[in-house]
């Protein structure tokens, strides 16, 4: 079986990609940090990540996440795009829904949970067309994911697919309101 692809992070907080650096060097994979949206195109074709963390604001007084959404367009315009996982201290449902709506694996908050970040680049990169190409090939089947990830992924999928309208959502996930509350609250959304 063939190493872990790396992991590439795009953020403008230099503190955000040592702490991503030494959370996930040693449990996941190899951690690259670049600082400058410019500097993505090259640092993708050098490396060939199998998951980029995306910010989705650079600069001050940015917060709209427009920067990091025309980022990801670019990234998933690309033949073999890695995963993308955003990320954003400016959280909103409606920027969540926009970002898987237009490719990105999974959505999270900074400050993230260490376990949950762990968790959430294992499971992108387990789903890397190398990764599944792996697979096909012979190597062992991904393990199952959590429930805990799956049900992420569902409520993400049902606010994706009603266009971040919460009672369709709960509708599509057969909840009442206040239960779908109580999920995005759980996972951070």
């Amino acid at each position: 079986m063939s190493p872990t692809p790396p992991i590439l992070l795009l953020d403008d907080d230099p503190d955000v990609g040592l702490a991503a650096q030494l959370l996930l060097q040693r449990r996941v994979a190899p951690v690259h940090c670049i600082q400058r949206p410019a500097e993505l195109p090259a640092a993708l074709d050098r490396l060939r990540p199998g998951l980029l963390l995306l910010d989705l604001n650079f600069g001050p007084g940015r917060s709209d996440g427009a920067q990091g959404l025309r980022l990801l367009a670019e990234v998933q315009a690309r033949p073999q795009p890695p995963a993308v996982v955003v990320m954003t201290a400016y959280a909103e449902i409606d920027l969540a829904v926009q970002a898987v709506k237009r490719g990105a694996f999974d959505f999270l908050t900074k400050p993230w949970d260490n376990p949950r970040l762990v968790a959430t680049c294992r499971d992108a990169l387990q789903l890397t067309p190398r990764a599944a190409a792996e697979t096909v090939a012979g190597a062992p089947a991904e393990p199952p994911r959590s429930l805990a990830v799956q049900e992420r992924a569902a409520v993400l999928a049902a606010m994706a697919e009603a266009q971040g309208n919460l009672s369709a959502a709960a509708r599509l996930l057969g909840l009442s309101r206040a239960a779908l509350y109580r999920r995005l609250d759980k996972h951070g959304l």
